[in-house]
C-alpha cells in the first residue's frame, strides 16, 4: 500500500472512517483524521483501547471504508 494513497483518504473532506487490514489478520479502525499520523516510513495510530499501533506500509493488505459495525 502506498502511503500517499492513505494520506489522500485521511485528507478527504468530509472525512470517512476507514479500516486498515494488515497481513497478520488484524484490523484497525480509523474513526478520525486526528487519530492517524503518517511518517515517510510508518503509520502510527491508536486503537479503540488507547494502545499505540505502529504499522509498516508493506504489512497493509487492504483498506476499506468503515460502516460502523464490526464484521
Amino acid at each position: 500500500m502506498r502511503l500517499d494513497e492513505i494520506r489522500e483518504i485521511v485528507k478527504a473532506r468530509p472525512f470517512k472512517a476507514f479500516e486498515i487490514h494488515v497481513d497478520n489478520g488484524e484490523n484497525y479502525i480509523i474513526r478520525h483524521a486526528e487519530n492517524i499520523f503518517i511518517t515517510p516510513h510508518l503509520i502510527i495510530t491508536v486503537d479503540e483501547q488507547g494502545k499505540t499501533i505502529i504499522i509498516a506500509p508493506e504489512a497493509i493488505s487492504a483498506l476499506s471504508f468503515f460502516d460502523g459495525q464490526h464484521k
